[in-house]
């Protein structure tokens, strides 16, 4: 049996449209993938204080209340994970809304949650480049590890932009990467070296981050007309001496974070905390 010319065609513009569609499900679908299997040991794995990666996130936690300092009001998590801002955010007043694309992290975050009549967090399931809330909502938005994992950060600030209210805040988490190539080159060294010395499982990470610099999210951000208040320094470590002298790293980790302020220190921070307005 011959074709059927069924008098429709597609432009090249049409199909490109098409492929990226597909491709973006199909990466949506695998940041899922990872995080509802990760979801059991993320917190074990990650929040504790005798390592440079544990440090980070641990400072990163503490950093983060720190500059979510606004009256108590509706918080918007977005890409919350297992929920481990949410009992120090009720604890300070806020109604907290808790956002995320896998439902296993959801899970853990409502058992962890706790809260009581009007302070019970609410929790849904939501991509962060459509945000399922209406506009001029919220009064903060939060995303913190998100950003490596979103293909469009532009998309993705412009619906924080679009939830929060005229004069509403948020803080965003990124990498601190000046040399995106660089970077890129050296991630897979470091994560097979830290496999082998370290047995850390990097299974599941068969997709694509986000590793673009710091200096063009900041022009992300301005181009969203979103207004940058401040920034903060975290994750200070030397490449690979994290992992082959951990006590060292570990110490001169805490060192720099007192330090932060200095510039020499800076130039060792691996993630930014940014603060901006509405």
């Amino acid at each position: 049996m011959g074709k059927v010319d069924t008098g429709m065609k597609c432009t090249a513009e049409e199909v490109s449209v098409a492929e990226e569609t597909v491709q973006t499900v199909d990466h949506l679908q695998k940041v899922k993938d990872f995080h509802n299997a990760d979801a059991t040991r993320y917190r074990a794995e990650r929040y504790r204080s005798d390592t440079c990666e544990g440090l980070a996130y641990v400072t990163r936690r503490q950093m983060v209340l720190s500059l979510a300092d606004i009256e108590p009001g509706r918080v918007l998590d977005v890409g919350c994970g297992p929920g481990i801002l949410t009992r120090d955010l009720i604890h300070n007043g806020h109604v907290v809304y808790s956002a995320d694309l896998s439902m296993e992290m959801l899970r853990r975050a409502r058992e962890t949650a706790g809260g009581e009549g009007a302070s019970v967090p609410h929790f849904v399931v939501s991509d962060a480049s459509k945000i399922c809330f209406s506009g001029n909502r919220m009064d903060m938005v939060l995303s913190i590890g998100l950003m490596c994992y979103v293909k469009d950060h532009g998309g993705v600030l412009s619906e924080i932009r679009r939830v929060l209210k005229p004069g509403g805040v948020s803080v965003i988490q990124i990498n601190n990467i000046r040399w995106p190539v660089l970077y890129r080159t050296l991630i897979p060294l470091y994560r097979r070296l830290k496999a082998v010395t370290a047995g850390k499982n990097y299974d599941g990470l068969d997709f694509s981050f986000n590793f673009s610099s710091s200096k063009e999210f900041l022009g992300d951000i301005a181009r969203s007309g979103l207004e940058v208040l401040r920034v903060e320094h975290y994750d200070f470590r030397i490449p690979f001496v994290d992992i082959l002298l951990p006590r060292l790293s570990v110490a001169l980790g805490k060192l720099m974070f007192k330090n932060r302020s200095r510039r020499i220190c800076r130039l060792f921070a691996h993630g930014l905390l940014i603060k901006v307005k509405k």
